[in-house]
């Protein structure tokens, strides 16, 4: 009899690892309660302030947290900012206390907070994500974020980074690093602009996350392009071609909207309220960044 109740003890525990597992716990519940990918560990009251600062959150933001615990940062967010928040938890216990929570610092007209499971919540409308999770939870949610945010949304992750996806800015508070991201445009692909000097002109580009990488044609002439910067749907560039016999540098600022690229291009010496510049990309040429 003992040993029978051994065998079974085992079963019950290797039921509950499997179900446990990251690939499987989405959703998975046991002796009624949801199965969590994160424990609960909320961050402290001056890092969660520090995060707000990163992001430069006003009262112009919608504020989301995946994964939001007692919501003390979407209700900081309302009471500090004045911004609208939306938390995300699977937790009905961190919800309930939540909901709470805003009652009491009077930002219940502020925020929501919803329990359900974040890579299933719709997360579309936010223009800053703030998370608390754990390193192979971030990996999983990265292609949401890439997907489903709109570039120039700011995320900060509590510590723990976005593997390959590497921060545009790192600040340590108390010993607790804090990655500062930026959701980048879809650049990637070959656009054809307007005529330069009577040459037609062509970019192409490739893209890992906001790193980018390209070259233009201006004619028969190629000429790679250097110092790139991307941040949100807004570039900058510059390449160096011969100009008379000697090489000058051409200067570029431009934003992004789909598959348009307008801006301003200028020669060396020249400022940046240049010659208007339109670029259009072949929808069938872009790839896929969201990995």
């Amino acid at each position: 009899m003992r040993k029978f109740a051994w065998v079974v003890l085992l079963l019950v525990i290797g039921a509950v690892f499997r179900i446990s597992t990251p690939e499987s716990s989405e959703g998975a519940t046991i002796f009624n309660k949801p199965i969590l990918d994160v424990i609960y560990e909320p961050s402290s009251y001056p890092i969660v302030e520090e995060m707000l600062n990163m992001a430069s959150v006003t009262s112009d933001d919608l504020v989301y947290d995946l994964g939001c615990g007692d919501g003390r940062i979407v209700i900081m967010a309302a009471k500090l900012r004045g911004a609208k928040g939306v938390g995300i938890d699977l937790d009905p216990e961190r919800i309930q206390e939540s909901r709470q929570n805003a009652q009491k610092e009077g930002v219940a007209d502020k925020v929501v907070f919803y329990e359900q499971n974040l890579f299933e919540a719709d997360i579309s409308r936010a223009t800053v994500v703030l998370i608390y999770l754990f390193p192979e939870v971030n990996l999983r949610l990265r292609p949401k974020l890439l997907r489903e945010l709109n570039p120039g949304v700011r995320i900060v992750s509590h510590s723990h980074t976005m593997g390959e996806w590497e921060a545009d800015s790192t600040r340590n508070v108390g010993g607790h690093d804090l990655h500062y991201f930026v959701v980048p445009a879809n650049v990637s692909g070959k656009w054809k602009g307007p005529d330069m000097e009577g040459k037609p002109i062509s970019l192409s580009l490739t893209q890992e996350f906001q790193q980018v990488q390209g070259k233009m044609s201006i004619g028969s002439e190629t000429y790679p392009i250097r110092t790139i910067g991307l941040e949100g749907k807004e570039i900058s560039f510059t390449l160096e071609r011969k100009v008379g016999g000697s090489n000058r540098l051409l200067f570029f600022n431009g934003r992004f909207s789909g598959d348009t690229l307008e801006g301003t291009i200028v020669n060396e010496g020249g400022h940046y309220a240049g010659t208007p510049w339109k670029a259009v990309r072949d929808p069938s040429t872009k790839v896929t960044i969201a990995k």
